[in-house]
């Protein structure tokens, strides 16, 4: 009988910086904010590199702020950034839900017609419910889109993004060379963070992603997988991949 062999420090994160692949990126937000806190370097990186980087921003942010000023700021976010102004889906902030009939028509006609590469949407183990809820809609719309994993379809790869919860990455992007960038995006939301220094929670988090990095000062951290697998998980399944524990049993 073999047994297994226990893991090291290598097996549970990567040890070099890497870069998300696919030229058409479509970046899922699930507020206005997200998409900068979130991920908003390597977008900036990803322009910067020729990449078609499209944002949506799914809710209108009311449940924190005016809605039209949070469209205002994400418009000059996105300048910041240097990508495209994002679309906005204006759906009801806190309101989504995984099997939601009007977020899951717009997430799979913005498959059709975008046609991404790669969709980035934050991560299953997230604590907003919001959060949680987009990313369950995105992996019910790549398993339409690709008949369970059997075909090969829009997008080709699913990448997870982490906002206010660390998940476990397969993927770390050295994003100094975006960092200005991100910090200049970042201020645009101001509103945003005089209710809370998301900022700061930003550059936590990618200064520790940076701990196993040789040179770089700061990472942002993904976890990537084809299409076709996050297909074939089920919800917890791919929740458990990037770090969540089962639900405790109450006695």
């Amino acid at each position: 009988m073999t047994r297994a062999r226990f893991p090291i420090e290598s097996d549970l994160i990567p040890y070099s910086a890497s870069f998300p692949p696919g030229q058409r990126w479509l970046v899922l937000a699930p507020h206005p904010d997200d998409e900068v806190f979130g991920m908003g370097a390597t977008a900036a990186l990803a322009a910067a590199r020729g990449v078609e980087v499209r944002v949506a921003i799914v809710t209108d942010g009311a449940a924190q702020g005016d809605a039209a000023e949070r469209e205002a700021a994400a418009a000059a976010a996105a300048v910041a950034l240097g990508v495209p102004a994002p679309e906005f889906w204006r759906l009801a902030d806190r309101s989504l839900r995984p099997a939601g009939a009007a977020l899951g028509e717009r997430v799979r006609e913005a498959f059709t017609r975008l046609a991404p590469d790669v969709v980035f949407v934050p991560s299953p183990v997230e604590l907003h419910p919001d959060h949680r809820a987009l990313a369950l809609a995105v992996q019910r719309a790549v398993r339409a889109a690709t008949l369970g994993g059997l075909r090969e379809r829009p997008p080709h790869a699913v990448a997870a993004y982490e906002v206010g919860t660390p998940l476990a990455p397969n993927l770390l992007v050295a994003a100094d060379g975006g960092w200005e960038a991100k910090r200049r995006a970042g201020a645009c939301y101001a509103a945003q963070l005089a209710f809370h220094r998301y900022d700061e929670v930003a550059e936590a988090l990618a200064t520790l992603r940076s701990l196993t990095l040789n040179g770089v000062a700061r990472a942002e951290a993904f976890h990537l997988l084809p299409a076709w697998a996050v297909a074939r998980l089920s919800a917890r399944g791919w929740a458990a991949r990037m770090g969540a524990t089962p639900p405790v049993a109450r006695g």
